[in-house]
This record gives structure tokens, C-alpha cells and sequence, in this order.
């Protein structure tokens, strides 16, 4: 289908002004873009509860200081009759508006862009032996390499990002091949809990890598939606289940090993119920852990009755593997 782009750059004075004209005609989906959001965000991440400020909004934060005070709205119209008479409607609303000025107007073609960012994902090999690979792409896996066919979807973690990557590794070291387990490889079956599962890639990663058996938890509705789509592509229904939950609040599960790929508040928070349901000896590997805050959360980690095994450590990021005394 074609759509057109209508592009309004409003003074900061203005901004408010448009929205509200807009809203009141019923457009109400509108792309806002303002600079001086990315320094909020940056500046303020207690107030947001990041942890995570990714390269693009730390970049645009830093450019924001040399930015004019003008913000942008974009809003989509199909390229039919009712959306051509929806963008005449939208174009004489602001015209003449002080400090509003209409850029453009172009008409595209969403199949141009709607697959384009296909392009970006290949099958990618995260850790030493899990490799992550598209829908689209076809791919022969070498000898040893266990594959997870995932297509990038709303719900976080692709295993392209290292707080993923490193919790894979981390599971590669206690599941890979028994010889680094770092607990009694003959306590079987072998359990396992992913709390905030997201894609339930973890989930995925630990069963291939041979766990018996997997439980993902997440708050989110559509990560509890995707992982379980996901976990059927891929042939695991058996093995892993899907649950929506808070945390481990509730949770009635004697798991083997704890994965948690969270922030660091979170994994401070859920320390005490990992080791109150990890038997001794059993492993917690967290990630989601900034280096600022790696000190305080390993600490809340011993606090809560673990032992420190490893610190794996990626660019700003963390990932922490615990054994339960």
C-alpha cells in the first residue's frame, strides 16, 4: 500500500499548540520527535527506571545541546481517497500557523520499507555454540552448533545484545558439556527458570544446551505471546512453559538454575527468592548490570546467600554467575 509522509516542524513555543489542534481533529497518531527528550531520559534515569540507555539516545542526547528548539510531528496517511482527504484537512489546519512550517509531503510504497529491515538480521552465532537465525534465512549448522530459528519481534532479546549474549554464555559454561558445571552434575533432571524471558530465547538456549526442562517468566502479555510462539517454532512445547508473573512472585518451582536478564534494580530485588528456591549449590546467572552498578548488585548477590563465580564482562555490561552456598 502507498502512504503519505506529512512532516511538521514546529518552535518548541508552538509544539504544544499543533498537538492540541491535531488531537481535537482526531489525528491522533503522531510521531513526535524532540531532542531535549534524550536528555531527559539521560539525565534522569531514576526517574524513568533505566538502566539501559542505548547509543542512539545517548548520541542524540549529546547533539541535542547544539539543536534549535524545533520539535517534529510526522503523521502516515494511506494514499487513498478517505487519507487524501484526511492530509487536506491536516495541511489547512496548520497552515499559516505561527513558527509551523510544512516540510513534505512524499508518497512512498511500504513495501519498499515494510521487509527492508530484514536486511539487517542474519544468523548470528551468540557464545561458542547457539546460533540465532531468522525465519527468512537458510542455514546448515556446523558440528556442535545448536540452532534457534527467531524472527526479531516487539518483545526484547534477539541475542544480539551482550546482556543476552552473555547469559548464553554463562549457560554454555554450566550446560554446554558438564565439565564446567559448577554444581553436582549428578542432581537430574535438570531445571531451569528464566525470569523476564522476554523472546524466551534464554528459555530456548538452556534446554538445547541440555536442561531437562525450562520455565520463562515475564509481566509483559506480548513477551508471554512471543516467547510461546517462538518456543513452538522451535519444537520445544514439551520442555518449556510460559507463564505471566511478576518476577518470582507466586512462582512454586525448584529450578537448577535461575537466569534473570533484567537491570541491576531488578536482579538486587529478586536475589533473596532466587536463594530462597535454589537449593545449595544451584546457579543464578544475572545480567541487564551496568558497570556503575556491578559493585552493588554482586553485594546484594552475597547478601542474599550466593557465593561469586564469575563476572563476564561486555563493553558497559555485566552478567554475574552465582552459586548458592
Amino acid at each position: 500500500m502507498k502512504y503519505t509522509e506529512l512532516i511538521i516542524k514546529a518552535k518548541r513555543n508552538s509544539s504544544e499548540i499543533v498537538q492540541a489542534v491535531l488531537l481535537e481533529a482526531g489525528f491522533d497518531s503522531m510521531q513526535i520527535d524532540d531532542p531535549l527528550d534524550a536528555v531527559d531520559i539521560a539525565e534522569h534515569r531514576d526517574v524513568y527506571k533505566y538502566d539501559y540507555i542505548n547509543e542512539e539516545i545517548s548520541r542524540a542526547a549529546e547533539e541535542a545541546g547544539s539543536a534549535d528548539d524545533t520539535i517534529t510531528a510526522t503523521l502516515y496517511f494511506t494514499d487513498d481517497e478517505e487519507g487524501q482527504s484526511r492530509l487536506t484537512e491536516a495541511v489547512s489546519l496548520l497552515s499559516g500557523m505561527d513558527g509551523v512550517s510544512l516540510v513534505t509531503e512524499e508518497t512512498g510504497d511500504d513495501s519498499e520499507w515494510l521487509y527492508k529491515w530484514q536486511e539487517h538480521f542474519r544468523p548470528t552465532k551468540v557464545g561458542e555454540r547457539i546460533v540465532v537465525k531468522p525465519g527468512w534465512e537458510d542455514y546448515e549448522p556446523a558440528e556442535g552448533e545448536l540452532v534457534i530459528e527467531m524472527d526479531p519481534g516487539m518483545a526484547f532479546g534477539s541475542g544480539l545484545h551482550e546482556t543476552t549474549s552473555m547469559c548464553i554464555k554463562a549457560l554454555e559454561k554450566d550446560l554446554g558439556d558438564g565439565s564446567e558445571r559448577s554444581y553436582d552434575p549428578s542432581r537430574y533432571p535438570i531445571k531451569v527458570l528464566d525470569v523476564g524471558t522476554g523472546t524466551g530465547i534464554l528459555a530456548m538456549a538452556a534446554v538445547l544446551l541440555g536442561a531437562d526442562e525450562a520455565l520463562g517468566i515475564d509481566i509483559d502479555d506480548e513477551a508471554v505471546r512471543v516467547a510461546g510462539e517462538n518456543i513452538a517454532k522451535n519444537g520445544l512445547e514439551g520442555r518449556i512453559s510460559i507463564r505471566h508473573g511478576n518476577l518470582m512472585d507466586g512462582i512454586d518451582y525448584r529450578p537448577d538454575i535461575i537466569v534473570a536478564n533484567l537491570m541491576a534494580d531488578l536482579v538486587i530485588m529478586l536475589s533473596p527468592a532466587a536463594a530462597s528456591q535454589l537449593a545449595p549449590g544451584g546457579i543464578y546467572i544475572t545480567s541487564g548490570i551496568l558497570d556503575i552498578k556491578e559493585e552493588s548488585v554482586k553485594k546484594a548477590i552475597e547478601d542474599a546467600g550466593f557465593d561469586i563465580i564469575e563476572v563476564l564482562a561486555d563493553g558497559e555490561w555485566r552478567a554475574i554467575t552465582a552459586s548458592r552456598r
